[in-house]
């Protein structure tokens, strides 16, 4: 899902009191009031391979993370509305991250209290609830405070958790290609980050950067917080980047 500003992290005290289960992966510690063991047992699950898949791509977390299941959107809401000063939140918008927390619409919940999200695709959840996982990640070895602020590198952030919780490669497959064919490819990396295509446009450009210039260099690229930092790594202007890009995706 879409990366929502992070405007506070005090969110905890504000939440209701409930028992704290620990996954075996030692780094996710999840607390669920309301939600049924079989949901839980799911979201733990889906952590444990989230964690494994970040780690091969990206390296160990370097931090635990707090993680609440929300029985109902009013729930969820009102922990967002406490940590970030989001007044509602859309149908669509089942998960959130920052740099210690994780929150998730319970799946249980989806059915009836979201729209864009099949409760009964088990892949689907999986890859959502790894989505937001990166983004922990990508929040914990950034420099900055909010990820989530960094504007000039949203398509960077977007489409790291794209590509790195495997969605590049499902849900969004060959969005790129078409976002081309259909002649909105981006002009300008400030466009990447916009339209109905650009989760594959964005998780394209990390693709990249991934076959391109190899696994370190992207992982280096964790860091940056301004496209001038990309150029220098990456030896290329924008225009360069984004011509490369093209080419590649056009013969991919």
């Amino acid at each position: 899902m879409q990366c929502v500003p992070l405007l506070a992290l005090a969110l905890l005290v504000a939440l209701p009191p409930a028992a704290s289960a620990q996954t075996a992966s030692q780094t996710f510690h999840i607390s669920a009031p309301g939600v049924t063991p079989a949901v839980v047992a799911d979201v733990e699950a889906d952590l444990i391979r989230a964690e494994s898949r970040i780690s091969e791509r990206l390296g160990p977390f370097p931090d635990t993370v707090s993680v609440w299941v929300f029985a109902d959107r009013a729930g969820f809401t009102e922990a967002l509305r406490e940590a970030w000063g989001i007044p509602e939140t859309a149908c669509w918008m089942v998960g959130a991250a920052d740099d210690y927390h994780l929150y998730l619409l319970s799946p249980g919940a989806w059915g009836e209290e979201a729209c864009e999200h099949d409760p009964d695709d088990a892949e689907h959840r999986r890859l959502l609830v790894t989505h937001e996982a990166v983004h922990v990640y990508h929040g914990q070895v950034n420099p900055s405070d909010d990820i989530g602020l960094l504007e000039e590198i949203g398509w960077f952030v977007e489409g790291l958790a794209t590509w790195a919780s495997g969605q590049l490669e499902s849900s969004h497959a060959g969005r790129a290609a078409e976002a081309l064919a259909a002649g909105e490819g981006p002009t300008r990396l400030a466009e990447a980050w916009s339209g109905p295509y650009r989760y594959g446009v964005a998780g394209s450009l990390v693709a990249w950067i991934d076959e391109n210039r190899g696994r370190d260099v992207l992982r280096a690229a964790l860091e940056f917080t301004t496209w001038d930092e990309f150029e220098a790594l990456l030896g290329l202007s924008e225009a360069e980047f984004l011509a490369g890009w093209r080419l590649w995706v056009e013969g991919t």
